[in-house]
Formats: C-alpha cells, sequence, structure tokens
C-alpha cells in the first residue's frame, strides 16, 4: 500500500508524499500511470514524490479496487472448490 503525506506548497494547492512500493519479479522496477481530470501522472516505484491530493486519492481507491477484486476472486475459488467437493462426494 502506498504511503501518504500531506503537504501543502506556495500556490496553496494540497499536495502528497507518495512512495509506491517496489514490486516483485519481472516487473519489480515498472513505474505506475495514472490520469486525473485529463492530467497524467507517472510514478516510479520505491522513490517518495509529491502529487496532488487528488491522484494520492485515485491510488487509494485503485488499491480498494484491487483488494475487492482479489476477495471476489477468493471467493469465486472457494466456491468452485466447495462444489468440487460435493460432486466428489
Amino acid at each position: 500500500m502506498a504511503d501518504t503525506t500531506k503537504k501543502t506548497t506556495t500556490d496553496n494547492a494540497k499536495r502528497v508524499e507518495v512512495r509506491l512500493p517496489r514490486n516483485q519479479g519481472q516487473n519489480a522496477n515498472q513505474d505506475e500511470f495514472f490520469s486525473v481530470n485529463f492530467k497524467n501522472y507517472i510514478i516510479k516505484r520505491g522513490e517518495t514524490v509529491e502529487i496532488p491530493e487528488e491522484v494520492a486519492e485515485a491510488i487509494r481507491n485503485a488499491e480498494k479496487a484491487e483488494e475487492y477484486a482479489m476477495h471476489y476472486v477468493d471467493g469465486l475459488v472457494k466456491a468452485e472448490e466447495d462444489k468440487l467437493k460435493e460432486l466428489i462426494k
């Protein structure tokens, strides 16, 4: 999960420090792309960067959606396993 710390710049735009964790394996250093309100951002994994607060919110929403999807898939897999166990009996 991304670490975030709120900051304010001289232009009074709320900015947040974000550090996306590095992935493992083949995509370990893959940058992340986010687009909010027609503005595009590429965030390097493993480095702390300052971004607008709305981009940090998009990152949090993406993490929540991914977590929800993983739980949903886990539930489907468990349901299929339960069906197979019933058929085997």
